[in-house]
Parts: C-alpha cells; structure tokens; sequence
C-alpha cells in the first residue's frame, strides 16, 4: 500500500464503521426520498470522483472486478435489506440490520475486500478506494431502497386494518 492509498483506506474503514453503528441500532426511517438516496449517492460520487481522478484507461481485469464488485453490492444490498428488522412505533417506523444482516454485510465485505486485492495482484487501476466506495454506495443504496419498501407495505398494512 502506498502513501497516497492510505487515506482512501482509512475514509473507507471510518465509513464502513460509521454505517454498521448506525444500522445496528434501531433508527427511524424517514420517509423521504432524500433519506434513502442522500448518503450512498455521496459516497457513490467520491468513488466516481476517485476513480475519474486516477485511470489512465480500463483494461479487462478492471471492467471485470467493477462488474463483479456491483453484482456482489447488489446482491448483499438485497439480501441484507431483506432480513432487516422494521418495526412500527407510535407511528414511527425504525428498522435494524440485526445479526443476521450484520452477517450479511462482513460477508460482503471479505469478499470485496477479497476483490481489491485480487485486483491489486492482477495489476488493475481500479482496485482501489474508489472502486471500494461505489461498491459500498451501491450497497446502501439497495439495501435503503429494500428497507423503505419494507417499511411502506407496513405502513400500508396498518392503514388497512
């Protein structure tokens, strides 16, 4: 790791901290537009940004590592949006990753840990922090989206009743 990665990794590390701190413990749900897209849009953005910023040209290795670090995104962000607990309380909904979304996310990011490094010894420009910050953007951008859909056909279902 050089000099110059080592602020990408450690915005990464406080991000990835600061998010699993919050959805661990019960928060409210806003239920705005702005609340699910406003933080992971951010982050997308300085990945983009960082990105942008460092190549010189995408190779092979790198469209492929981009591809598969999304799929992983998504597919974590589905899976860990979906056993999200969400509970309504005096008229508020809150919501919760639990253990077993807790579980889901250190999955997601072994692996894509794993994919920065695979990229860093295939020689990818886009191993990075920035490639790193899209994908967990992307992942908290999906999971937001499962959860406030949660959270709408419950209020639906209260209503109902």
């Amino acid at each position: 790791m050089s000099f110059g990665t080592l602020p990408n990794a450690l915005v990464v590390i406080a991000v990835v901290v600061a998010v699993l701190a919050r959805r661990l413990s019960w928060s409210e749900l806003e239920n705005s537009d702005t609340d699910v897209w406003r933080g992971p849009v951010v982050l997308m953005g300085v990945g983009v940004y960082q990105l942008y910023d460092r190549h010189t040209g995408l190779g092979v290795v790198d469209v492929v590592l981009l591809v598969a670090g999304a799929a992983v995104a998504l597919v974590a962000g589905v899976g860990s949006g979906r056993v999200a607990q969400v509970e309504r309380r005096a008229g508020k909904v809150f919501f919760r990753l639990g253990m077993p979304g807790l579980g889901i996310m250190v999955a997601y990011l072994v692996v894509r840990l794993g994919l920065a490094g695979l990229g860093h010894l295939l020689g990818a420009t886009v191993a990075g922090g920035g490639a790193l910050m899209v994908s967990m953007g992307a992942n908290l951008l999906t999971q937001s989206l499962i959860i406030q859909s949660k959270a709408s056909h419950m209020a639906e279902e209260y209503t109902t009743q």
